[in-house]
């Protein structure tokens, strides 16, 4: 059996059903398998990396775990092959320390599977992927000595991808987080949980809430024994010394033994305990000045048992008892027959990857030995626990067990007071007692160290079952939502309008709204960007953004297929037409594709879908939605009958007392929301396509919960102007002509302004600057040219540069040369003067040309992005435009 790559494509979002970045990855088998192949695959992969136990998963969690679509032994032998190439891509990935979720197989076909794998890292993705197929390559049918050299090279291999890859306590709160549904966004020096007001932010156990100046106390481990002391809180009594002689001094006036530590060091560097004369205590101190110089502690040892009691969010979470490395006797063997065997367990290595530490017979080991008057030969007896190691942290070869259930209510609240004291609201206190199921007032105990950034292996340890990450992000959320309300709005006309109506509701409800659409990403009342950050890179904005309460989404066709979903699910989600646009581009070719590809937006949906009633198109992507409640849009009321008989909901424009209306529809129940004529944006009727547009966000609006006085008051206060609808039917004041700004990007838009200008009465003449028709290719003039000539007088044919450099339709050097060419000979064929037509292929300048030839009475028609118009028109509105030397028609 061979397996090989064939496509892999990138996707930075959500897309093929996954939550996250996704890889859609298409493998070619060649060859079969025989019947036992897949228990070979499963026993490969269950040992693969012991040493490195994957949280939550065990033997036989393979490949099931790592799948969104559960695996089926009854399935074709490609399909199980696909799902076992998914599950060790993600779990290879996990081991590089990228939090990546769950994949799935999309289908399999004449020997190629589609898969479906999610991704954080290209580079990890790539070499995961083609170390799965290896792997299974060789354990479907291995050949002796091979697989030995591919495990080698695996962990070489894996310490390379995980000295650039999270934190492991990170991936551990990332995959905990994704269990619960909580947003994941990896950033370069933190995690955010959740999406903007709801967010948090969190480094390993720091938090976007961690005091700062605590984590200094903490890190002072002398300040923070004063702060504890002063609370009446016990901690050894110790001083800062900086030289050899003071340190003999404090020993002696503490009484030996004492103990030795770096002021400002952790996971035990540099610890030593039991220092009980000059000898030990002259070590211990040139062991520390190494690490820390002239900032030596040395403090009274406390007898007793050391625990990690960690406090999160000002309540004790969990707690373990720190067991020294050492070994405890059977009865049978010797002391190094113990430490191999303790060795031997999987996870005891030698890096800082691993979870538990070898223990080796080393000077410290050999010296303790001797205090325990323990040979190395010799034989403990059974129960007997003989100490290697002088501390209990994990680094330096210890255990834990799990003593949470025990801890005496008095020490307890002494570790929630220490917390509390020092300022951190996850804290790991290190507790010293004979005993933590009694209290300290009883028999003594003392606080020795807070951590401000406590690590988290005790507890892996003393309980592997418990996800303690887990519950950290339990605490930390204090059942507070993690999400914000979600909108993603598609379709072919209208997004950006439907868009920006919504945030005005939203804002009108007094909630922080961001919306991104084609032409502005805006929070609140503040324009953020002028740029076209509609999708994912405006949606991340949005969702990054701490001050955003909702989050309104255009989706656009470019989008989806470039990037994915912003969003692992939305909570509504409206489908608004499909219209002939941008087809034959992106490989999208037909009216149905683009529906296919749109539904997608639908089929993330979980509270409710919004459709176009009248498009068929569009209801038949109905069946694809992924909630059941769907609002049918219609300006036609009849043909959403079937669906209210249904009991569906509905928003419909009729008419009451002669008048057209919006009405909301539940089932047979109406309940008539306000008159169109009433939403300014409709221009009292004269924008039939506005109307549509208020309906869709009134739907919108109408699904998420909002009340109809609410969206009656927005859309009554919702203006066709550059404050709220930037490039959309603006009409411009302060000139002595008047002048129409709308970003009329395909026919059917361009179709639209021809009806609405031949409504409008002027007195002179109506003049089009386009910098959009054409765009596209030839053929928009050609479709287009006719209708043009009915409605204006005159033209400036302009364009987008960009646009037309990418375009095949206009070959030769100069292709802004040949689309203008192009444009004034297809108008004039449709019996347009020639003298009325100019052609300018710089945008600026092309709207400067308009403005200029326009006269008192004019109305000027810009067909273009409001970044390119606006600021020529404000050089009009402030008197700096006017140039002399334009040529004029002949009147």
């Amino acid at each position: 059996m061979r397996l090989r790559v064939e496509e892999q494509r990138l996707l930075p979002e959500c897309s093929a059903g996954l939550g996250q970045a996704t890889a859609v990855v298409t493998v070619d088998l060649e060859g079969g398998l025989d019947t036992g192949a897949f228990a070979r695959v499963h026993a490969g992969a269950a040992g693969l990396i012991p040493e490195q136990p994957l949280f939550g998963v065990t033997e036989s969690d393979w490949p099931t775990v790592f799948l969104l679509d559960p695996a089926d032994d009854d399935a074709c032998p490609e399909t199980r092959l696909g799902q076992w190439i998914v599950a060790l891509t993600v779990a290879l990935q996990r081991w590089a320390r990228d939090a990546v979720w769950r994949g799935r197989v999309l289908g399999v076909a004449g020997g190629r599977l589609m898969l479906a794998i999610p991704w954080q890292r290209e580079g990890v993705l790539s070499d995961t992927l083609r170390l799965a197929l290896r792997l299974i390559e060789l354990w479907a049918a291995p050949p002796a000595g091979r697989l030995t050299d591919v495990n080698a090279a695996i962990r070489q291999g894996m310490a390379a991808a995980q000295d650039k890859g999270l934190l492991p306590s990170d991936v551990r709160f990332a995959l905990a987080a994704l269990e619960r549904g909580i947003p994941v966004t990896v950033r370069p020096n933190h995690i955010q949980y959740g999406w903007g007001v709801n967010s948090e932010r969190m480094r390993s156990t720091f938090t976007g809430n961690t005091s700062h100046i605590g984590g200094l106390i903490a890190q002072n481990k002398i300040l923070a024994a004063q702060f504890m002391r002063e609370a009446d809180i016990p901690v050894p009594r110790g001083e800062l010394v900086s030289d050899f002689d003071r340190a003999v001094e404090m020993a002696t006036g503490l009484g030996w033994p004492v103990v030795v530590k770096p002021l400002n060091q952790e996971q035990g560097r540099g610890v030593t305990t039991g220092v009980g004369d000059e000898v030990s205590l002259r070590q211990a101190f040139t062991a520390v000045e190494a690490l820390s110089p002239g900032q030596i502690i040395v403090e009274e040892h406390v007898a007793g048992d050391d625990h990690r009691l960690l406090v999160v969010g000002g309540r004790l979470l969990a707690a373990a008892r720190r067991i020294p490395g050492g070994v405890v006797g059977d009865g049978v063997r010797t002391v190094e027959q113990l430490i191999a065997r303790i060795n031997a367990d999987p996870r005891r290595g030698d890096d800082q990857r691993s979870l538990l530490k070898r223990l080796t017979l080393d000077a410290e080991a050999l010296e303790l030995l001797a205090d325990q008057g323990v040979p190395i030969a010799s034989v403990p007896a059974a129960g007997t626990f003989v100490a290697l190691r002088r501390t209990a942290n994990i680094s330096t070869g210890g255990t834990a067990e799990d003593v949470t259930n025990g801890v005496h209510p008095d020490n307890r609240m002494l570790a929630e007071r220490a917390a509390r004291v020092v300022g951190l609201d996850v804290v790991g206190v290190d507790f010293l007692t004979t005993d933590v199921g009694r209290s300290w007032r009883d028999i003594g105990g003392a606080i020795c160290e807070v951590n401000a950034q406590p690590g988290l292996r005790p507890h892996w340890l003393a309980d592997p079952q418990r996800d303690v990450n887990g519950e950290i992000l339990d605490r930390l959320f204090a059942g507070r939502p993690t999400r914000i309300p979600t909108v993603a709005i598609t379709g072919t006309n209208g997004k950006s309008t439907t868009s920006l109506m919504l945030q005005h509701i939203w804002q009108t409800a007094g909630l922080r709204a961001g919306v991104c659409t084609t032409h502005c990403l805006r929070i609140g009342e503040e324009t953020v960007s002028t740029r076209n950050l509609s999708g994912f890179p405006g949606a991340r904005m949005l969702l990054n953004d701490p001050a955003v309460e909702v989050a309104i989404i255009e989706m656009p066709r470019k989008g989806l297929i470039i990037f994915g979903h912003p969003c692992d699910r939305y909570d509504v989600a409206a489908l608004l037409d499909i219209q002939d646009d941008h087809l034959g581009s992106l490989g999208i070719d037909t009216l149905d594709q683009m529906a296919e590809l749109k539904s997608e937006v639908l089929q993330r949906a979980r509270q409710a879908v919004v459709v176009n009633g009248d498009d068929p198109r569009c209801v038949a992507m109905l069946a694809r939605a992924g909630t059941d409640r769907h609002i049918l849009v219609s300006t036609r009321p009849d043909t959403v009958a079937s669906h209210r008989r249904r009991g569906g909901a509905a928003v419909v424009l009729a008419k009451r007392d002669g008048e057209p209306w919006l009405i909301l529809c539940d089932g047979d129940s109406e309940a008539p929301l306000m008159a169109a004529a009433d939403i300014p944006a409709t221009m009292g009727g004269l924008l039939r396509f506005n109307q549509t547009n208020a309906m869709f966000a009134a739907a919108l609006a109408w699904a998420q919960g909002l009340e109809p006085g609410v969206i009656r008051t927005a859309l009554a206060s919702f203006q066709n102007s550059v404050e709220h609808n930037p490039g959309r039917y603006n009409f411009i004041d302060g000139l002595p002509f008047e002048v129409l700004l709308d970003y009329a990007h395909n026919v059917d838009g361009v179709r639209e302004v021809c009806e609405v200008v031949d409504r409008i009465q002027v007195t002179g003449r109506k003049l089009l600057c386009s910098l959009m028709i054409g765009n596209p290719g030839p053929g928009q003039y050609v479709e287009l040219a006719p209708r043009l000539a009915r409605t204006f007088d005159s033209f400036v044919v302009g364009c987008n540069p960009p646009s037309v450099f990418r375009n095949e339709g206009y070959p030769g050097a100069d292709p802004v040369g040949a689309m203008l060419a192009h444009g004034h000979r297809i108008l004039a064929d449709n019996d347009v003067p020639a003298e009325r037509i100019w052609t300018e292929g710089d945008p600026p300048a092309a709207v400067r040309l308009a403005m200029d030839v326009a006269r008192p009475g004019d109305l000027v028609v810009l067909l273009g992005a409001p970044s390119q118009a606006l600021p020529v028109i404000d050089e009009f509105t402030t008197g700096r435009g006017a140039s002399p030397a334009v040529p004029q028609e002949t009147p």
